[in-house]
């Protein structure tokens, strides 16, 4: 039996491939993820639902040696700036033929990361684009 979970309900939905759910203030223009419950610059409380970029670029990433609860190592974490002006931190898709380099391209996809009992925990992933 395939049981979808998500990691964290309310911050992506599987469709058109993925997609990510940020807020906007509706005063200040300031864009949050995850979706913020008030606009921290201008304290502003009208907050706007947006769907953010699929794409964005590397800012940093580190990989992971030593195995977590969840990675058997190596694993990558990473920062993605997306067009929105947010830094999103998220688990990268590891691959042999595209070493990450800062600046680079990334796309959003949505995956399994681990099973817990009949469990699939499904959350967002970027991976370099080809």
């Amino acid at each position: 039996m395939d049981n979808r979970t998500p990691l964290k309900k309310g911050l992506f939905d599987e469709k058109d491939g993925g997609r990510l759910h940020g807020n906007q203030c509706a005063t200040c223009k300031r864009v949050y993820f995850p979706p913020a419950p008030f606009c921290y610059d201008c304290l502003g409380r009208e907050m706007e639902e947006i769907i953010l970029s699929r794409r964005g670029k590397l800012y940093s990433y580190t990989i992971g040696r030593m195995p977590s609860t969840h990675f058997e190592p190596p694993y990558a974490l990473g920062l993605i700036d997306l067009p929105e002006g947010v830094r999103v931190f998220a688990p990268l898709i590891m691959t042999e033929d595209e070493r990450y380099r800062i600046g680079m391209e990334m796309e959003l996809m949505i995956d399994e990361l681990w099973q817990e009992e009949d469990q699939h925990i499904v959350a967002y992933r970027f991976k370099p684009v080809s």
